[in-house]
């Protein structure tokens, strides 16, 4: 059984003065993986709208102010069906205008993100992320969120 690995690290954002979360899987980042995805569906309906226009939560939220990725996050990053948000629109910034979320299911020794869903004011139409599924061991995982939270040059508030 395929484990995968993750990471996060810390970004300035491309709008505002503060840092946003980037997401590795597998030393991939992860947009790009979702980008791909959206790519063919946007333009297969023939939309002449920029696909993959994310940026990542709020660092200080993610891993300084709660601790986002285990669910202890604000309610305005979960969606109903415990949806967590991974990504918003980084032209607005405002959860909900068009957010891509999954499911974090955190289980004794293994973590999920499963069901994965894009929250859209500005697609027109439900996108599939053809049961896009990735499992981590808990205890990488959770180290993995130690090291993004306790990282002294990743982090603008040490």
């Amino acid at each position: 059984m395929h484990l995968d690995e993750i990471g996060f690290g810390c970004l300035k954002s491309e709008l505002e003065d503060y840092m946003t979360t980037a997401i590795y899987v597998n030393g991939i980042n992860l947009k790009e993986v979702i980008e791909e995805i959206e790519r063919e569906q946007v333009a297969k309906r023939g939309l002449r709208i920029r696909n993959g226009c994310y940026e990542g939560v709020s660092f200080f939220i993610a891993f300084h102010h709660q601790n986002h990725f285990l669910g202890k996050t604000l309610n305005d990053y979960v969606y109903p069906d415990q949806q967590y948000t991974l990504y918003d629109y980084k032209y607005s910034g405002i959860p909900g205008d068009h957010s891509l979320t999954c499911k974090i299911s955190v289980g004794s020794k293994e973590v999920t993100w499963h069901d994965f869903k894009n929250v859209s004011r500005i697609i027109p139409f439900e996108l599939d992320y053809e049961g896009l599924t990735f499992r981590f061991c808990k205890d990488q995982y959770c180290n993995a969120i130690d090291l993004a939270r306790n990282n002294p040059e990743e982090s603008i508030f040490t």
